[in-house]
């Protein structure tokens, strides 16, 4: 018996919201939330600060890498008492280099996503105040309408209130 209930509730749902005054009276938009993001200033200077804190970690691990090369040439010139304690030394430094590694790499993503987090509650904060100035309804990301009128886009008015919105600081 529910199940007969609920098929004709959402039969008449789907009527209903498919009669011409109702589709009259609703007010739908997209927005290529994907574009918005990659345009905002904020994620290109984001992305500057991680490229640049990624390449100061590459050049530490450089220097990590010549000192452990320095004690490989050093290892051959040593004799076989002295080469144990020195080989010792040399697996310690390669387990240092990994684990720096490693450690680098969960930092770089750790700041990554949680910037793409911040920047995404962004954006929607932006959809949210840019959707209820205009009076839509309904907004979409453009990634999930398979055909779309350019007259309901818009991409431009979120990017523009972002845009105004980001204080460089």
């Amino acid at each position: 018996m529910k199940k007969i209930v609920s098929a004709l509730f959402f039969a008449g749902l789907i009527t209903w919201l498919a009669s011409p005054a109702v589709a009259v009276e609703m007010k739908i938009a997209y927005v290529a939330v994907d574009e918005v993001f990659d345009n905002y200033q904020k994620t290109k200077d984001q992305d500057l600060v991680l490229k640049t804190a990624g390449e100061a970690k590459e050049r530490e691990r450089n220097e990590m890498m010549n000192a452990l090369r320095a004690m490989e040439d050093e290892l051959a010139l040593l004799s076989a008492d002295s080469r144990a304690k020195k080989q010792e030394q040399l697996i310690e430094k390669k387990r240092q280099i990994e684990d720096f590694d490693r450690t680098v790499r969960q930092q770089l993503a750790e700041q990554r996503d949680k910037t793409v987090r911040e920047i995404f509650e962004e954006i929607d904060s932006v959809v949210q105040v840019v959707c209820e100035r205009g009076g839509y309804d309904l907004v979409f990301n453009k990634r999930v309408l398979l055909f779309q009128k350019s007259d309901f886009d818009i991409t431009s008015q979120v990017s523009a209130e972002l845009a105004k919105r980001y204080k460089k600081a």
